[in-house]
């Protein structure tokens, strides 16, 4: 039996009233089917990602510190093996070549000179008091003290291991280097060429000492 469209058009009306909402019923329905059919990490998945991280962090760990390490021993000195050890000079006779040591400065009359300590400073005077000299003394000291180190770089180079030590003797003015035995005693008078005291003379002594020590440095003021 065949109902007529006036019959059904009615129940028409009804569902293009309801059309919306069905709509809305639908998609609502599609959206909850699509979340369950996500399948939600199981314990073995978990796992495996926890797994993955952690060997990631181990390698990058490794990686990092094998980087650092590799970095300490490039920073590390190596030996050298052309490198020449310092020759000994304790074995020969030695004497000071004077020659290498000269300034080139010309040496001043020292009561022209312009010290830059004043006679009646305290440095001056305490200085005089100290050691026993007169101030005029103590002032050329002091001065000629300031650069008694110039000389020494020099000295060394040609001394090598025969070197002791060295004082300055403030009552003299007079820088004393104490060496070993094998080298020849002499004196020279050395132009100082630093402009703090620029043209005065600093007197040195090479003095070899018993067994390489500098048992009169005692007798002195150590510089």
């Amino acid at each position: 039996m065949t109902r007529s469209f006036n019959t059904l058009l009615p129940y028409s009306s009804a569902i293009s009233r309801f059309k919306p909402a069905l709509l809305s019923m639908l998609i609502g329905c599609s959206m909850v089917v699509a979340g369950c059919n996500q399948a939600p990490k199981t314990k073995a998945d978990a796992s495996t990602d926890n797994t993955e991280s952690k060997t990631e962090s181990k390698t990058e760990l490794k990686t990092d510190t094998n980087t650092d390490n590799n970095e300490q021993t490039a920073q590390q000195p190596q030996n050298d093996p052309d490198a020449q050890p310092m020759m000994s000079t304790q074995d020969k006779p030695l004497e000071i070549n004077w020659r290498a040591l000269d300034s080139g400065e010309q040496a001043v009359d020292p009561k022209s000179f312009k010290y830059p300590f004043a006679l009646d400073s305290d440095a001056v005077q305490a200085q005089a008091k100290f050691s026993g000299i007169s101030p005029e003394q103590a002032q050329h000291s002091l001065t000629v003290g300031m650069a008694s180190n110039e000389p020494l770089e020099k000295l060394l180079d040609q001394l090598a291991d025969s070197y002791v030590s060295h004082s300055y003797s403030e009552k003299d003015a007079k820088l004393i280097v104490y060496t070993t035995p094998n080298v020849t005693p002499s004196e020279y008078d050395y132009v100082i060429k630093h402009e703090f005291a620029r043209g005065l003379i600093l007197p040195i002594e090479i003095m070899p000492s018993p067994e390489g020590k500098a048992d009169a440095a005692s007798n002195t003021a150590a510089h």
